[in-house]
């Protein structure tokens, strides 16, 4: 059975109405629910920009707002999400971008989702109403819900909206591709170019070894910039026809095979299955990657062996976590007071 609430009040009710409950709304990175007993609360049409202030770089819109639309607000004032969001082109909304805690490319400059929400609303798993943090760009004490919720995934609550703080649109961005040759010479070039304390926005390589630097600004000083690049790693500069599209297909994991499963990895040792992922992406400077593969439990394995944890972005298991997983004690506490009833439970097995 499948709800979709219009409003505050009819999700409440909706959650309260079910035991088992899965949580989806653009359905980007997520799975259905593997089982009749699970009511499925699809937050689609609960969506729309709530309020947006642009002299203070802020905005909140409902969870099921996608983001494609805020996008297109954003840009009537030059603004954006800078950590670039996945999935936009293929519907993914705010709230689903929150509760999978998926950060692109941008993540390397400007910090990933958690950095730039300052405030959310949550019905719990009593049908409670809660708000953390605020509408306004502050630092605060305590316990913050609204950060916890990021990478939740469904297990603590339902997002009801979310309040982000915006940057200014650069006024103009380049990008330099380097062929490297290898996966480690391209980590190496990373290096040399982190010890060169370069201003890049994103620093992507893929499992070939070629290399991504992509950097923003002042159109004046953009070009300077882009040479004293290539005089550090060598390279060309990415075509102004082309670049767009390169960082939409990342966006959008259009470089992956268009079947089976991609699974983000983050952590220190993940040179050590480049060579058995053929298809990925690294991205964040090499701190964190997608893998792409045809079979999701095969790829558990790998991870497991590497001592990595991944989470399941596309595919069959969407929505879960494969690998090392361990026990959290601090997340089981927070769940037995969020969803004393075990709502949630679809979303909180020991696969997940």
């Amino acid at each position: 059975m499948t709800s979709q609430p219009l409003s505050v009040e009819a999700l409440q009710a909706a959650i309260l109405a079910d035991t088992h409950l899965a949580i989806r709304s653009g359905g980007t990175k997520s799975a259905p629910p593997n089982s009749e007993r699970t009511a499925t609360i699809d937050l689609s049409r609960l969506k729309g920009i709530v309020d947006y202030s642009p002299d203070e770089c802020v905005f909140t819109a409902f969870a099921g707002t996608p983001l494609a639309e805020i996008d297109a607000v954003l840009s009537e004032r030059s603004q954006y999400l800078p950590f670039d969001p996945v999935l936009v082109g293929s519907g993914a909304t705010l709230g689903g971008t929150v509760a999978s805690g998926l950060s692109g490319s941008g993540r390397y400059r400007y910090g990933g989702v958690r950095d730039f929400v300052i405030g959310i609303r949550v019905i719990d798993g009593a049908g409670r109403l809660i708000r953390s943090g605020g509408k306004v760009v502050k630092n605060a004490a305590g316990f913050l819900l609204h950060h916890a919720m990021v990478g939740s995934l469904g297990r603590f609550g339902v997002i009801v909206d979310v309040t982000c703080k915006v940057f200014p649109r650069p006024e103009a961005q380049a990008t330099l591709r380097v062929g490297c040759g290898s996966l480690e010479d391209a980590w190496k070039a990373v290096m040399r170019l982190q010890m060169a304390r370069r201003d890049v926005e994103a620093i992507d390589f893929d499992a070939d070894g070629t290399l991504w630097v992509r950097i923003a600004g002042r159109s004046q000083s953009l070009e300077a910039r882009l040479e004293a690049l290539g005089d550090l790693l060598g390279g060309e500069k990415v075509s102004d026809t082309v670049e767009a599209s390169l960082w939409h297909d990342v966006q959008e994991f259009a470089w992956a095979p268009p079947t089976g499963s991609i699974v983000k990895v983050a952590g220190a040792n993940l040179l050590r299955i480049g060579s058995t992922f053929r298809s990925a992406r690294y991205f964040c400077g090499g701190s964190c990657a997608w893998l792409g593969g045809t079979d999701s439990s095969t790829m558990a394995v790998l991870l497991a062996d590497a001592g990595l944890r991944g989470q399941v972005v596309r595919g069959p298991n969407a929505g879960t976590f494969v690998g090392q997983c361990q026990p959290n004690a601090f997340e089981a506490r927070v769940r037995r007071v969020l969803d004393p009833h075990n709502r949630f439970h679809a979303a909180s097995d020991s696969g997940r």
